[in-house]
């Protein structure tokens, strides 16, 4: 078997071993470069012995071939040192060769650490994503009845809070009464009751209070909270289908207020 030097085209005459020596990797004695013998091997047939000549022509062969003696002579003292040798340690300490572990064409060093350094990279990344998520829409994910306990759990370890689920448009008003105050001149009373028409319990709205005169300009305006407007100590939600009763103490503007209005919004 023969390989050949991809740099300087120089043939070499390999042997199997020499294949398996250090996988395969050789240093062209005439270049000095380095390259995988068993990507360049060649396959090279003898010639066919020449036709008999005649004595003219024998005369001119011999001298032709005396002169290719001589180049051979020559090209064989300039190649002594292009015998084929496979890449060793003594080769690669010369100072003109590097070491092959120094070649990064040839040899490339894998660490097997920064994939799994780039996994738990991604991995905490996602699980930041992931908690920025619950935290910002958590009481979003607490109106989900699979989701309101976990979101109840993350909250108990990051220290916020969830917000009651609140839906104004499914709390109805029953009945809505107003007249003098009992006790006050120049005051009025009224009351309503509440009822949860939800499927869950919510948190007890705002009301919002109106006083209009005849011709429907308002004279006074004022939002109440809960505290403000429960008859009765409640557990803080309205339970869904159950009335609640709002009592408010309100005066009345120069005695002029003969309209109102209220109305349920958030706080």
């Amino acid at each position: 078997m023969y390989t050949q030097c991809p740099a300087c085209r120089t043939t070499f005459k390999i042997t199997p071993a020499q294949l398996v020596a250090r996988g395969g990797r050789v240093r062209c004695g005439i270049c000095t470069a380095i390259f995988h013998a068993k990507q360049r091997l060649l396959q090279v047939t003898p010639q066919a012995s020449p036709p008999p000549l005649t004595a003219q022509a024998e005369i001119s062969t011999k001298k032709s071939k005396r002169k290719r003696m001589g180049q051979y002579r020559r090209a064989h003292d300039r190649r002594r040192s292009g015998k084929f040798r496979p890449l060793d340690l003594p080769v690669g300490a010369d100072a003109d060769i590097p070491m092959v572990t120094e070649l990064s064409g040839l040899v490339q060093s894998r660490s097997h650490w920064r994939p799994v350094l780039w996994g738990v990279g991604n991995l905490l990344l996602l699980t930041l994503l992931a908690g920025q998520f619950v935290f910002f829409y958590r009481d979003e994910l607490a109106t989900i009845p699979s989701w309101r306990p976990l979101a109840t759990e993350f909250c108990h370890h990051a220290g916020c809070k969830i917000r009651p689920r609140r839906d104004i448009a499914l709390i109805e008003q029953l009945q809505t009464t107003i007249a003098p105050h009992p006790k006050y001149e120049n005051a009025l009373r009224i009351r309503t009751t509440l009822v949860n028409r939800a499927s869950f319990s919510q948190a007890y709205p705002w009301l919002e209070i109106s006083l209009t005169n005849n011709a429907g300009t308002v004279l006074a305006r004022r939002a109440f909270t809960p505290a403000q407007y429960q008859e009765t100590p409640a557990a803080g939600e309205l339970t869904p289908n159950v009335v609640a009763t709002a009592l408010l103490d309100v005066t009345n503007p120069d005695g002029k207020a003969v309209g109102y209005e209220i109305r349920l919004v958030t706080p």
